[in-house]
């Protein structure tokens, strides 16, 4: 698992216990300037905004330690009854690319979804802020699938930081731009 975190580290206890992995297995990305969470492997990224990079690092240490399977989650949820693994284990026996709770509207929640890393897929960096998790969505439909899973997420603080941030809104809107011009074919 990898949680890019700034300043909303409030919720990381409550999501590090909940997850029911053990502390060798979080990959916790510090954006900004800030103390280690003990027991954790904690690594920073302080260059700009770009948290596709940040969900790449964080993966990309996790493979390196044998990770076959990589949850990427927001700072700001609550975990019910073993989602990542539940989630996993589903993908694992139907041999999917992605996976993510159920229910939920639009193509995946990017504020948490399981990736096959086998698959190779990974986020695309020329996303800075949106789009990153339609854009994965798409490139599993063409490997080996997608896989909702119905499991219990609770998204405490939906796009707070996005609309009360005009730098962020911004790179959205340079986002969506990018992903229509990539996707353009699919939309």
């Amino acid at each position: 698992m990898t949680i890019p975190t700034g300043t909303r580290r409030q919720y990381l206890p409550d999501i590090i216990k909940e997850s029911q992995l053990s502390p060798e297995r979080i990959v916790i990305v510090h954006t900004v300037e800030s103390e280690p969470i003990p027991e954790v492997n904690n690594i920073w990224d302080l260059d700009e905004v770009n948290i596709h990079r940040w969900w790449n690092k964080g993966i990309d240490y996790a493979v390196e330690r044998g990770a076959e399977y990589v949850a990427v989650l927001n700072d700001d949820l609550r975990l019910k009854n073993n989602p990542i693994n539940k989630i996993a284990q589903a993908m694992h026996k139907a041999g999917v690319s992605l996976g993510y709770p159920y229910p939920f509207t639009g193509r995946i929640c990017g504020y948490f979804f399981v990736l096959n890393v086998k698959d190779n897929l990974r986020p695309d960096e020329r996303f800075r802020w949106w789009y990153g998790d339609n854009d994965l969505y798409l490139q599993a439909q063409k490997k080996n699938g997608i896989l909702p899973v119905i499991v219990k997420v609770q998204h405490i603080e939906p796009n707070k930081l996005t609309s009360n941030s005009p730098s962020l809104m911004k790179l959205t809107e340079q986002d969506k731009i990018e992903f229509e011009t990539k996707w353009q074919e699919y939309l």
